[in-house]
C-alpha cells in the first residue's frame, strides 16, 4: 500500500500504444538504468513508453485534487484512500492543495465514467484513480487531458495514452517471491499460492514467473492455488 502511494506522489509514467519510434527510445532508457532498476522492467506486462504530458504546465496553485476509486468494499483499498487523504491534507495545510474529493463507483465502469466526467465538469486539477476497468475509461480520460487534467492510476493500467500509469511488474514480482522463499527454504518444502475470487493482473502474471522461478532451484515447490 505505501509503494501504491508513493507512485501516486512520484507519478511515475507507464504510458501505452506510441510510435515505435517512441517505444526505441524508451528501450534505450530502460537499457542505462542501473541493473537494479533495469531489472524490475523483466518480463513487464506493461507498454512502457513516453508520457503524454512531457510539456505539462501545471495551473496556479492550490490544486484541487480528485480521486477516483472503483472500489470500497474491502480493508486494503480502505486504507489506501485514508492514506492518500492523510498525505493530502498535508498539501492542504501548506496551501499547496485547496480540497480532496473521493468518488466510489463500487465496480461499475460505467458510474466511474460518469464520476471521471464530473470531476472533469468540477475543474479538478489532477485526478488519481484505482480504476475497475483498463479500456471502460479511456474515453473519460481523454477528456481530462483536453482539459488539462492529469489523469493518474495506481494498483491497475488503463490503456489510454493520455493516463500515466503506476503499477508494478507483477511478472518480476512473481520470479523474485519464488527466488527469495527457495533461499530461505534451501533445505525443501512447498508454497501453496492463493488466489482472490476474482483475479487482478497480479495473479496472472506473478503466476508464469513464480512457477519458471520455482524450476530453477530445488525448493520451494510451488504446490497450487487456494480460492
Amino acid at each position: 500500500m505505501k509503494n501504491t502511494i508513493r507512485g501516486l506522489l512520484a507519478a511515475t509514467a507507464l504510458a501505452s500504444l506510441a510510435t515505435t519510434a517512441f517505444a526505441e527510445d524508451v528501450q534505450g532508457v530502460i537499457g542505462g538504468l542501473p541493473t537494479e532498476l533495469k531489472a524490475q522492467y523483466d518480463g513487464a506486462p506493461q507498454k512502457v513508453l513516453p508520457s503524454a504530458w512531457d510539456n505539462f504546465t501545471p495551473p496556479p496553485k492550490p490544486w484541487k485534487w480528485c480521486h477516483s476509486e472503483s472500489y470500497q468494499g474491502n480493508p486494503w483499498r480502505v486504507t489506501v484512500t485514508k492514506e492518500l487523504k492523510r498525505l493530502v491534507d498535508g498539501l492542504i495545510a501548506d496551501g499547496t492543495v485547496s480540497s480532496f474529493e473521493v468518488s466510489d463507483s463500487n465496480n461499475d465502469a460505467s458510474q466511474q465514467i460518469n464520476q471521471i466526467r464530473a470531476f472533469i465538469d468540477k475543474k479538478c486539477s489532477i485526478i488519481t484513480s484505482i480504476p475497475g476497468s483498463a479500456t471502460a475509461l479511456d474515453d473519460a480520460i481523454d477528456a481530462a487531458a483536453k482539459a488539462g487534467i492529469p489523469f493518474i492510476t495506481a494498483a491497475g493500467s488503463v490503456t489510454s495514452p493520455n493516463a500515466i500509469n503506476v503499477d508494478s511488474n507483477y511478472a518480476r514480482w512473481g520470479y523474485d517471491m519464488m527466488m527469495a522463499i527457495g533461499k530461505a527454504e534451501p533445505d525443501g518444502g512447498s508454497c501453496c499460492r492463493r488466489s482472490p475470487p476474482i483475479r487482478r493482473r497480479s495473479t496472472r502474471c506473478g503466476r508464469p514467473a513464480a512457477k519458471a522461478a520455482s524450476s530453477q532451484r530445488p525448493s520451494p515447490r510451488l504446490a497450487g492455488r487456494r480460492r
